[in-house]
């Protein structure tokens, strides 16, 4: 009997060290799961626009300087566009650094509080919808000067 009840301690301390902290019901492990998912993947589209906006802001650069001793309002408009491209990549990164600093497992671990996950991960939602539009806005602008002076 005393073998029998050590063995069912022993099952049931293990299986509770291999759930993620015993903290949260199954719901919510899946609630969670499925918002970081979901933000995720709002990072997943919005990644490959890095390499995009490197390349305009490439092309874009030389143009602004040829500019810069016209009589136009070219150069400051791009100069504008140019801020506008790295303010974005840094909002990139820095949601990046944050996201990767508080992981999913490391915010469980933290909080035994289902709603400050949520919160965390709906603001982290927020802030890559925010580094994609500002990403989506930054391309287009710059897109379009780099039209506007080459043609192209």
């Amino acid at each position: 009997m005393a073998i029998r009840s050590f063995l069912l301690f022993f099952l049931t301390l293990s299986l509770t060290a291999c759930a993620p902290d015993g903290k949260y019901p199954k719901a919510e492990l899946a609630e969670q799961t499925a918002a970081w998912a979901k933000m995720m993947e709002g990072h997943d589209v919005v990644m490959p626009l890095m390499d995009d906006l490197y390349q305009a802001s490439t092309a874009l650069k030389p143009l602004a300087e040829s500019a810069m001793v016209e009589a136009s309002d070219f150069h400051p408009r791009a100069q504008l566009a140019l801020q506008n491209i790295e303010t974005a990549e840094d909002a990139m990164m820095g949601w990046m650094r944050h996201i990767s600093e508080n992981p999913l497992d490391s915010l469980r671990e933290k909080s035994a509080d289902h709603a400050a996950v949520m919160a965390f991960i709906a603001d982290g939602q927020q802030q890559i919808d925010d580094v994609a539009t500002a990403m989506q806005q930054s391309l287009a602008a710059a897109k379009q000067l780099i039209q506007e002076r080459t043609g192209n």
